[in-house]
């Protein structure tokens, strides 16, 4: 008698253009963290490792930027646009069984002014700095559960893009910006030691101690890679045009020996520390292009990890240049989902497309055509069909048939829904239906008199919204022509936003902006039910059972409730089921027999949810 939550598959990191993104890796748990929209992922390094489960923090009310883990793997520190810093405990990530449970906040502080850009701890997991952006300051040092200032970050007269701390005491710090300029600093208390100037001719994009302390390495836009010595920062050697592109990441192996950078020219490269002399390259793909600029870097146990602009992360083993494996995603906020043939695609803001399966309980992206950067939309992803071929729709003024070939069809306007009505796709735009053949041929068109923003189709019937008069108009499709039948709907009391017709025909579930539902018997347009009022918000999507007698609704107050055509007064609840809203539903699986199933989700957090119910109650 619930819904509970079953796995999850995050977005992939969130990229900005000139701009390095830190990964932070927890050796003692073999896991990443990184930012993504207003969420912290925390997922297994290894994508073969199901005894981690995949975390999702959703307490930042502001888009993140940076998260890093304590070196006991304990905590992560977790900043934001706003220039907050929140301390929370990694514990609840290591339990299984609560994959959607929140961690416990220990702390929070606003630090600056500006984006938090990078977070570093020292060894005693005690102290904590935070750089980026601000007014009267650029940076900050503190006590990671009280808040106390430990000494002062000076020397910077611009943002400052990166900061490390020596691991061995006597503890030291190196802070790196777009001054050009490396501020090194004793502590603690932190206080300013040196400025060291003159070897980097552009924006230093990332700074790193090595394990052992003895080097200190920074590199920048400029293509430079310098080495400091990592007990006084007294600058010892450099090299120029180090990668054909600017170099946005660095990081250390283990045994301080060797160190691997990320460049805009998509390769990694390995150097021996103590001559800056190459040792391997990593081409992470021939054709170069803005997907592919490396703009992070992790050295793990057992991989090298890099994050390309894109937000695929490339699993290198070291010292074999040859790519191991690539972890894809969406980077966007989820705004299409269809089931077929046991695989869930999924579409986002950006134009994006990926296929699913569910394999031991948990998703796996399919390496399939979608996702490919030359045949995604070029913008918002409307709407998916799971017909013989899959055919979606987006803001980019086209329908894509995604058959051996994929087929365009060009839209004289942005779509608002895209239908299949037998051997017909319909197309809503906001003041007219287009119906074409499945071979993208115009077949017919109608004016409307009123503004729309979805419709649904069963056999020859099509019901549209009018948000001009709130209410439901109803056309049926003979010989490629719309013509309006004579059923009149009752007047909603807020224009509506979206129609869901039952699988037998029998019922119309039309919710309106304030999220509350009309149920309609569609032979005579009456009223079944109103008390499906559950939603404080507007509904984005709703998807019945297979027996017409349940239906699933998320929407943008983020919860998800399922109501019931026999038991309107009964509803099953999750709510805040998604950070931000419910972009989209379909269901997996529904056994009538015992009323039990299970559900798919996506949010516009980016995040891909499965769910199980148990519907006895009703």
């Amino acid at each position: 008698m619930s819904i509970s939550p079953s796995t999850l598959y995050p977005p992939q990191p969130s990229t900005t253009r000139a701009q390095s993104l830190h990964i932070s890796y927890d050796a003692v748990n073999d896991r990443i963290a990184y930012p993504n929209g207003k969420s912290i992922i925390v997922r297994p390094l290894d994508p073969q490792n199901s005894s981690i489960p995949v975390k999702q923090f959703t307490k930042h009310t502001h888009p993140t930027t940076v998260a890093t883990f304590s070196p006991s793997g304990n905590y992560i520190a977790s900043g934001d646009e706003s220039g907050q810093v929140k301390i929370w405990d990694t514990a609840v990530v290591a339990q299984e069984g609560n994959e959607f449970e929140q961690p416990y906040i220990k702390s929070e502080f606003q630090i600056l002014a500006g984006p938090i850009k990078s977070i570093a701890w020292d060894a005693d997991n005690s102290r904590v700095i935070a750089v980026g952006q601000g007014k009267d300051k650029f940076g900050h040092c503190f006590t990671w559960d009280s808040g106390n200032s430990i000494g002062e970050i000076q020397g910077h007269s611009s943002t400052i893009n990166a900061v490390a701390i020596k691991s061995q005491r006597p503890y030291r710090a190196a802070t790196v910006g777009e001054d050009k300029a490396l501020v090194f600093f004793n502590g603690p208390p932190f206080k300013f030691d040196k400025s060291v100037r003159g070897y980097h001719t552009n924006t230093i994009r990332d700074v790193k101690f090595s394990p052992d302390g003895k080097w200190l390495v920074s590199v920048g836009s400029d293509r430079i890679i310098a080495i400091y010595d990592g007990k006084t920062g007294e600058y010892v050697k450099s090299i120029e045009d180090a990668h054909k592109g600017g170099i946005f990441g660095v990081s250390w192996f283990a045994d301080s020996t060797k160190f691997v950078t990320a460049s805009a020219d998509g390769t990694l490269k390995s150097w021996e520390a103590e001559t800056i002399e190459p040792v391997s390259t990593y081409v992470v793909d021939e054709t170069a292009s803005i997907g592919n600029q490396q703009v992070g870097v992790v050295v793990s146990k057992d991989y090298i990890v890099s994050l390309s602009f894109n937000g695929n992360l490339n699993y290198f083993k070291e010292n074999v240049t040859k790519l191991d494996k690539v972890i894809s995603g969406h980077q966007n906020p989820l705004t299409a989902l269809e089931l077929k043939d046991n695989t869930l695609i999924t579409g986002s803001s950006d134009g994006a497309l990926f296929q699913w399966t569910l394999k031991k309980g948990a998703f796996e992206p399919v390496p399939q055509v979608f996702g490919q950067a030359k045949d995604k939309h070029g913008n918002y992803v409307v709407s998916i069909l799971a017909e013989e071929n899959v055919v979606t729709s987006g803001w980019d003024d086209k329908i894509k048939v995604w058959d051996k070939e994929i087929h365009n069809l060009d839209l004289e306007g942005q779509p608002k829904q895209v239908k299949a009505s037998g051997e017909f796709l319909i197309a809503l735009f906001e003041n007219k239906i287009e119906l074409y053949t499945k071979d993208l041929k115009k077949a017919g068109s109608i004016k409307l008199a009123f503004n729309s923003n979805d419709m649904d189709v069963i056999g020859d019937k099509i019901l549209i919204t009018n948000t001009s008069s709130n209410k439901v108009e109803e056309y049926v499709v003979e010989n490629g022509s719309f013509t309006a039948t004579s059923t009149k709907y009752p007047q909603l009391r807020s224009p509506p936003s979206l129609i869901r017709i039952s699988p037998d025909g029998k019922y119309a579930a039309v919710a309106d902006n304030t999220g509350k539902y009309t149920l309609y018997n569609t032979a005579d347009a009456s009223v079944v039910t109103t008390r499906w009022a559950f939603h404080s918000n507007k509904v984005y999507d709703s998807k019945w059972t297979k027996d017409s007698k349940f239906i699933i609704s998320g929407g943008l107050d983020g919860g998800l409730f399922l109501y019931s055509v026999e038991k309107p007064s009964k509803v099953l609840k999750f709510p805040l089921a998604h950070q931000s809203g419910v972009s989209g539903v379909e269901w997996l699986e529904y056994n009538h027999d015992e009323k039990k199933g299970s559900f798919a989700t996506i949010g516009l957090d980016g995040v891909l949810k499965k769910w199980n119910i148990d519907m006895s109650v009703y």
